[in-house]
C-alpha cells in the first residue's frame, strides 16, 4: 500500500534526493492498531528501511518520528499479528495509523508468521528482563478449572513462580508477593486473587495485553521492590458490534463491545461469574443448601477520540467474592478500580493526564450466639499523574512526569452482633501521601543503546493517629531469661491531628539500561535499578490470603530498598524463527521485615512490637528459548536461583532468626523448569501442553519433641532449613473450532501427581508417642471443558 502526502506548493523528492539546502524535517506520527477492531497495539516495531531506523510504539500504541521529506518503506510488526509494509510519501507533517491483521490460525509455514522476533526478545531494544504475553496464544494453553489466567501463565517464564497451587501471588526473582506493583489501566490492584487464590482477578476476555518488568524497570514505575505487572483492558471494537459468550464447568463469561454512535471511539463490557452456589442448593443437607460460594467480575471501558491524536479514556473494574457457611459465618472481599485518562499530542510531545481510584475491602461475620460479631477492613488509594514523552529526534526520547498518591488504610472495626458479649473495637486508620517525579532519556549512538534516568519518591505518614513511644525507643525487646522477644514498654504517646505529618521518608531511585549490538540479530544488555517500597503486606505466610492487609512505613519501620543488577544476551536465529535470551542477575535488599516467633498479627494496634528488621539477597541465571512460527510454537524456560534472608538480633545478646545467619527465604526455588508447546494440527484443531518441574519451597521441621501434661509438643529447628518434595506436573489441552464456535477441553496434572503444598506434624492416633507428617496437596487430576461462541 502506498500513502501519498503532498507538501503544500512543492514536488516530491526521494529520501536520498539532492536539495540546494538541507530540507527541514517533518513529523510522521500515529497509532498502530488491530485491523479487525481498531484496538491499539503496544510495543509494536516500525522499521524504516531508507533511514535504517527502528522505533516502537509506546504503552498507548502511539509512535512519532521526524524524517526528511521523501519516500519511505515502513515495515510494522508485532507478536501475534501479521507484518505489514507500507510505502509512505512524506512531504509535510502528517498523522498515519497502521493496521495489522491478527495472525491467521493456519498451519502453513508461509501464513503463520511473526516475521522476526517478539518484542520481549528484541536485540534492537534496550528492554531486558521483560515478559509480554501473546494474548491470542494464551487462550489456547492448558488451564486450571477451565479459566485462562494471565497471571498463572507468567509462571511458565523464567524467574517467576508461586509458592503453591492455591495462590496467584507471583514471586519474581525470589521476592515476596507484595513486592509486585500490579496495575490495571494504571490503577493499583491490592489483591489480585479470587477464591482464596485459585483464580486471578483478571478476566482474559477483558485483557488486551500483559507486560511484566522483573528488572531494568523504567523510571516511571515505582513503589515496589521486585517487579511491575502492567495490564491494560481491551479498548473495544470501534468498527462493529461483536460479542462472545463462554460457559465452563465452574464459571461463565460474557463480553460485548462496539463503536460509539458517532464512530469516534469504542466501548467494552465484560463479566464473569462462578456458580458453585447453584450446585450447593441441590444438596439434601440444610447447612450445605444454605451455604454460598461464588465470585464475580465486571469490566468496563470506553474511549473517545478527538482530532488526529487526542483521546479520553474511562475504565473501571469491580470484583467480589462471597462465602457463607450455613447460618454460622460469612465472608466477602473484593477490589474496585477506576481510571480516567486524557491523551493529547503537542507537536513532538505525547502528553497524558491520569486520575485513578483503587479500593480493596473485606468483611467477616460470625453468628455464634454470645460471640456473634463482624469485622471490616480495607485500603483505599487515589492518584493523579501527568506524564510526558518528548521525541527529540529519531534516536532520542525524553520521558518525564510527576504525581501524587494518597493512601488510607483501615485496619479494622469489630462490631458485636445482637445479644453478643463481644466488646466493640475501632482501630485508627493509617494515612499517607506518596509524591513522585521522574525523568528518563533513551538514545542510540551507533551499536550502543542507552536509557538512563532517576526517580524521586517519598512517603509522608499523616494523622489523625496516636503514635506510642517505648522505653529505650525499642518497640521490641529480647528477654534472655525466657529466650523470647516481647513487646516494649510504652512510656508515652503523641496524638497527631488530621493532616499532620507524623514522619516522612525521601529517596532517589536511579535506573540504567544498556544495549550493545553485536550483529543485526544479537546483542548484549545490562541494567541497574534501585527501587523503594513504602507499603508492605501484613502476613507471616508464604501465600497471601484475602484477610491480609497493607501497612505503611512509619516511625519505627523504614522503607524497603533494593538494588538489582542484570547482564544478558539476546539473539534470534533462522530469520526470527527462534529467539533466545540468557540473563544473570543479583539483587540486594535492605530493611526487610520479618516477624518474631509466635507473632499474632491479625488484629493488633501496635504492629511495630512484632517486627524484626533484616536484609535479603537474590541471585540467579535465567534462560528462555522460543519458537515463534510454524505448526509448532512455544517456549522453554529454566531458572537456577537462590533467594535468602538475614534477620540479626536487636543487640549482640539476642539471636534474631537462625542466629542472624543467612537462610532461604520462603520463595526460594533452586531449579525451576517449564516447557510449553502449541501444535496446530489443521485449521480446526490445535493441541497444547505444559510440563513443569521445580524444587520444593523451604519449610521448617520439628527436630525434637517433649511432653507437656498429656500433649506431645514439637521443638522446631532452624527456620526454612528443610524443603517440601520436588514439584512437577503435566497439563494438556485441545481446542476445536468450527464457524463461530470453539470447544476447549483438557486436563490439569495429567498423571495425578500429589504435589505437597504443606507438611504438618501431629500425634499418631493409635500411638500417641509417635509423631507423623501429613502432606497436603491442592490439586490432583482436574478435567476442564468450556465452549465459546462469538457473535
Amino acid at each position: 500500500m502506498t500513502i501519498l502526502a503532498l507538501a503544500q506548493g512543492g514536488g516530491l523528492a526521494g529520501a536520498g534526493g539532492a536539495y540546494a539546502q538541507e530540507p527541514e524535517p517533518v513529523r510522521l506520527s500515529g497509532y498502530v492498531r488491530v485491523a479487525e477492531n481498531d484496538e491499539v497495539i503496544r510495543a509494536a516495531r516500525l522499521d524504516i528501511t531508507e533511514g535504517g531506523l527502528i522505533i516502537g510504539t509506546n504503552r498507548f500504541g502511539f509512535y512519532s518520528i521526524e524524517l526528511p521529506p521523501g519516500r519511505y518503506s515502513i515495515r510494522v510488526a508485532s507478536l501475534g499479528y501479521e507484518t505489514v509494509t507500507e510505502v509512505v510519501e512524506l512531504q509535510e507533517t502528517m498523522s498515519l495509523d497502521f493496521a495489522l491483521p491478527l495472525r491467521p490460525v493456519a498451519v502453513s509455514e508461509l501464513t503463520v508468521t511473526t516475521d522476526r522476533e517478539p518484542p520481549d526478545l528484541d536485540p534492537e531494544s534496550v528492554d531486558m528482563s521483560v515478559i509480554r504475553l501473546d494474548m491470542p496464544t494464551l487462550s489456547e494453553l492448558p488451564v486450571v478449572l477451565g479459566e485462562a489466567d494471565p497471571v498463572r501463565t507468567l509462571t511458565l517464564y523464567p524467574g517467576i513462580s508461586t509458592a503453591n497451587d492455591a495462590t496467584t501471588a507471583i514471586n519474581v526473582r525470589g521476592g515476596a508477593g507484595d513486592e509486585n506493583l500490579i496495575r490495571l489501566d494504571d490503577s493499583e490492584v491490592f489483591n489480585p486473587a479470587h477464591a482464596i487464590g485459585l483464580f486471578s482477578t483478571f478476566n482474559s476476555d477483558a485483557v488486551g495485553d500483559v507486560t511484566l518488568y522483573k528488572g531494568g524497570i523504567p523510571a516511571r514505575y515505582g513503589g515496589r521492590l521486585s517487579s511491575v505487572l502492567e495490564i491494560h483492558q481491551r479498548e473495544g471494537n470501534s468498527r462493529e458490534f461483536e460479542g462472545a459468550a463462554t460457559i465452563g464447568l465452574l464459571s461463565s463469561r460474557l463480553s460485548l463491545q462496539g463503536p460509539l454512535p458517532d464512530g469516534r471511539g469504542s466501548w467494552l463490557v465484560a463479566g464473569r461469574r462462578t456458580y458453585a452456589d447453584l450446585f450447593l442448593a441441590l444438596s439434601s443437607d440444610p447447612s450445605i443448601r444454605e451455604s454460598t460460594a461464588y465470585f464475580y467480575d465486571l469490566n468496563a471501558k470506553t474511549n473517545v477520540r478527538y482530532g488526529a491524536t487526542g483521546q479520553v479514556m474511562l475504565s473501571g473494574y469491580a470484583g467480589r467474592d462471597r462465602l457463607r457457611i450455613g447460618e454460622t459465618a460469612s465472608a466477602g472481599w473484593g477490589n474496585a478500580t477506576g481510571t480516567l485518562r486524557w491523551n493529547h499530542v503537542f507537536g513532538s510531545v505525547f502528553s497524558h493526564l491520569t486520575l485513578t481510584y483503587s479500593d480493596y475491602d473485606y468483611h467477616l461475620q460470625s453468628s455464634f450466639d454470645a460471640r456473634a460479631a463482624s469485622f471490616d477492613a480495607g485500603i483505599r488509594n487515589l492518584s493523579l499523574n501527568i506524564d510526558e514523552s518528548w521525541d527529540l529526534s529519531a534516536r532520542d526520547r525524553l520521558e518525564f512526569g510527576a504525581g501524587v498518591r494518597s493512601y488510607e488504610i483501615h485496619p479494622g472495626d469489630i462490631s458485636p452482633g445482637e445479644g453478643s458479649a463481644v466488646i466493640p473495637q475501632e482501630f485508627e486508620s493509617r494515612k499517607g501521601l506518596a509524591p513522585e517525579a521522574y525523568i528518563e532519556h533513551e538514545t542510540e549512538v551507533g551499536p550502543l543503546g542507552l536509557r538512563y534516568g532517576v526517580r524521586a519518591s517519598g512517603f509522608l505518614r499523616r494523622g489523625e493517629e496516636t503514635v506510642y513511644r517505648y522505653a529505650g525507643d525499642a518497640p521490641v525487646v529480647y528477654r534472655p531469661e525466657f529466650g523470647r522477644y516481647e513487646r516494649g514498654a510504652v512510656v508515652d504517646s503523641t496524638r497527631y491531628g488530621r493532616g499532620e505529618t507524623i514522619t516522612s521518608y525521601w529517596g532517589l531511585e536511579p535506573r540504567l539500561g544498556l544495549r550493545l549490538g553485536l550483529t543485526d540479530a544479537s546483542s548484549l544488555k545490562a541494567s541497574y535499578s534501585r527501587t523503594r517500597q513504602y507499603l508492605r503486606l501484613v502476613t507471616n505466610t508464604n501465600s497471601p490470603t484475602p484477610l491480609d492487609l497493607w501497612d505503611p512505613v512509619g516511625p519505627y519501620v523504614e522503607p524497603q530498598v533494593a538494588d538489582q543488577f542484570a547482564l544478558g544476551y539476546v539473539t534470534t536465529l533462522s530469520r526470527g524463527l527462534y529467539a533466545f535470551s540468557g540473563e544473570v542477575y543479583y539483587k540486594d535488599a535492605r530493611h526487610l521485615i520479618d516477624y518474631v516467633d509466635g507473632a499474632d498479627i491479625f488484629i493488633t494496634r501496635r504492629l511495630e512490637t512484632l517486627l524484626l528488621e533484616g536484609s535479603g539477597r537474590g541471585y540467579g541465571l535465567e534462560f528462555l528459548v522460543r519458537r515463534t512460527r510454524g505448526r509448532l510454537t512455544g517456549w522453554a524456560s529454566y531458572t537456577l536461583a537462590r533467594s535468602e534472608q538475614r534477620t540479626p538480633g536487636l543487640t549482640a545478646e539476642d539471636p534474631g532468626i537462625n542466629g542472624g545467619e543467612w537462610y532461604p527465604s520462603p520463595y526460594d526455588r533452586t531449579h525451576d523448569f517449564a516447557l510449553t508447546g502449541l501444535y496446530r494440527l489443521n485449521d480446526d484443531w490445535s493441541v497444547s501442553a505444559n510440563f513443569i518441574f521445580a524444587t520444593g519451597v523451604p519449610t521448617t521441621f520439628p527436630v525434637a519433641r517433649y511432653r507437656f501434661a498429656s500433649l506431645i509438643l514439637g521443638e522446631y529447628g532452624p527456620r526454612n532449613a528443610e524443603r517440601l518434595p520436588n514439584y512437577h506436573r503435566l497439563d494438556v489441552s485441545a481446542t476445536r473450532r468450527w464457524g463461530r464456535g470453539e470447544l476447549q477441553f483438557g486436563f490439569f496434572n495429567v498423571y495425578n501427581r500429589f504435589n505437597a503444598q504443606a507438611i504438618a506434624f501431629r500425634q499418631n492416633r493409635d500411638s500417641p508417642l509417635s509423631t507423623e507428617a501429613v502432606e497436603t496437596a491442592v490439586f490432583g487430576l482436574v478435567p476442564s471443558i468450556s465452549y465459546r461462541w462469538n457473535f
